[in-house]
């Protein structure tokens, strides 16, 4: 069974949710990916995406999502926009809501630009949170689907993505108890949080690779041997420099 959409916003209202929120705000602001020129969109729980648009500046960011208050409202599957367009998009728990994550990874792949980049934030199957939901407590993380980073840069690698960055974060388990929480605050402090391991989230960041023909014309030649997208030794030398 995949999250649905309502109850992740629902628990990002807790106080578990909201530590949770803030670092993954923290992790995609380090990647650097805005730019007022370039057209950003994101999906996920709208009380993380609003909070990122609200910091970035940017006028060409568009929040996606089949209900609530959206700027375009669409299934992920089926995007409203032409082919090869967008310059970057964010995903944040978009996989984790998704029937078929891999037909929304398609879908990206045919809007996003050459070139362009990919942000995806999701929970980490490989951490305490695999624990956690097979404790005796009332959770939305009991039974539930989980797409592992390592599938993830399986078809970033399948689609010919670039992998730039993994950040594996929140060391805190999903617990209720606030008493409880304040407890587990050291594992995100000091050296735990700088082990890039056992997160309950994560975030990857990747790039769109664009594989260009190169023209016989831009072919050149160096040390007796022609440079190009087929380099071949020059069997005659009354050639011209």
């Amino acid at each position: 069974m995949n999250f649905k959409l309502s109850e992740l916003n629902e628990w990002y209202d807790t106080r578990s949710g909201t530590i949770n929120s803030k670092i993954i705000i923290k992790s995609i602001k380090k990647i650097s990916y805005i730019n007022q020129n370039k057209t950003i969109l994101y999906f996920g729980p709208e009380k993380i995406v609003k909070k990122i648009i609200d910091d970035s500046y940017n006028f060409n960011s568009f929040y996606i999502s089949h209900s609530g208050n959206t700027d375009v409202k669409s299934e992920l599957q089926r995007l409203p926009f032409k082919d090869s367009i967008i310059d970057c998009v964010v995903l944040i728990h978009s996989l984790d809501v998704a029937e078929d994550p891999h037909s929304v990874f398609r879908e990206i792949d045919r809007v996003l630009a050459d070139d362009g980049q990919i942000i995806v934030a999701g929970f980490n199957k490989n951490s305490l949170l695999g624990i956690y939901k097979l404790l005796p407590f009332k959770t939305i993380f009991k039974n539930k689907n989980y797409l592992c980073v390592k599938r993830l840069c399986d078809w970033i690698s399948l689609f010919s993505y670039e992998l730039n960055q993994i950040f594996n974060i929140n060391k805190i388990p999903p617990v209720t108890n606030n008493n409880l929480l304040k407890y587990l605050k050291f594992l995100n402090n000091n050296i735990f949080s700088k082990i890039n391991f056992f997160g309950i989230s994560y975030v990857v960041h990747a790039n769109k690779k664009t594989y260009r023909y190169i023209s016989v014309k831009n072919w050149h030649k160096k040390n007796n041997i022609v440079i190009g997208k087929f380099s071949k030794p020059v069997i005659h030398s009354n050639y011209e420099e």
